[in-house]
């Protein structure tokens, strides 16, 4: 009997594949890869940051977002910049152990090429089931550089308060099982000579008064600015200049928007050569 696989999956790999087809068009020239969750995907305009590449997609944890970057420069030696968004639940989400969202990471492990294994049967099974069979799919979709503003962009339904989507997020905050991805990040983009920023994307408004402000919800990060690396923070989340209107619900730009637009414009301003690194930028 074939193996069905999950809607959820099927859509993912559309989205996968688009962005794969656009990298695989666009290696060459990409000096700044964008890696991360929805956030990214939604909140990051490439076309405002030459040489930028959107890499983000839905769900994607720091463990995912490490090996993409690890295959990429291994793919690409004019890239010398990384951007890694950081969420509120980043320091405690790992993909593959989500009960809905853990197909995703099959996706994005059999359309890159990462590698990797799970223990969970059913990811096991359904990687066993996918291996090999992804490889030659293109799909062109209105967009560029990775960034699909038209497609897989849909937002929280009404039914979802913001005292729930907040409570999602802070389960995973106080955890610190993905950290070590984003330090394996750190320590291969500085073995490669990249640099990197970190983009804490904003919110509105009443998703922080739920969570509340305060360097204290991103606490892992702030020994990086103490480093003497090259690692820049951009903390869009404690910033107040980012309208309600910018967002299509609580934690998502729309990716048309004007607030798309600011954040892709402020992380160019951070890229330029004159920009101080090592600290934490507001």
């Amino acid at each position: 009997m074939a193996f069905a696989f999950p809607p959820l999956f099927q859509e993912q790999v559309l989205l996968l594949v688009a962005k794969r087809t656009m990298l695989r068009e666009f290696t060459s020239d990409i000096t700044t890869l964008v890696v991360g969750s929805s956030h990214g995907d939604f909140g990051f305009d490439p076309s405002l940051v030459p040489g930028s590449f959107n890499l983000c997609s839905r769900s994607q944890d720091l463990k995912h977002s490490y090996y993409l970057y690890s295959k990429l420069s291994e793919q690409n030696l004019n890239l010398s910049t990384l951007v890694i968004f950081y969420s509120i639940f980043s320091p405690g989400w790992l993909l593959e152990s989500s009960p809905s969202e853990g197909e995703i990471a099959v996706a994005i492990n059999e359309l890159f090429n990462l590698g990797l294994e799970y223990e969970s049967h059913q990811l096991a099974s359904l990687n066993a089931a996918v291996a090999g069979k992804l490889g030659e799919m293109s799909v062109h979709l209105p967009g560029g550089a990775g960034f699909l503003p038209d497609h897989g962009k849909g937002f929280m339904p009404a039914t979802v308060t913001a005292e729930k989507r907040a409570a999602d997020h802070m389960r995973f905050n106080t955890r610190r099982d993905a950290v070590p991805y984003l330090d394996m990040m750190i320590d291969l983009a500085s073995r490669n000579g990249h640099e990197v920023v970190i983009v804490i994307p904003p919110a509105r408004r009443d998703f922080r008064l739920q969570v509340g402000k305060g360097q204290e919800l991103f606490d892992t990060l702030l020994r990086y600015t103490e480093r003497d690396r090259e690692v820049q923070i951009l903390d869009f989340y404690n910033r107040d200049d980012f309208d309600d209107a910018f967002f299509g619900d609580f934690d998502h730009l729309v990716p048309t928007g004007e607030g798309t637009g600011l954040l892709s414009r402020s992380v160019a301003e951070a890229l330029k050569p004159s920009r101080a690194l090592g600290r934490l930028a507001v």
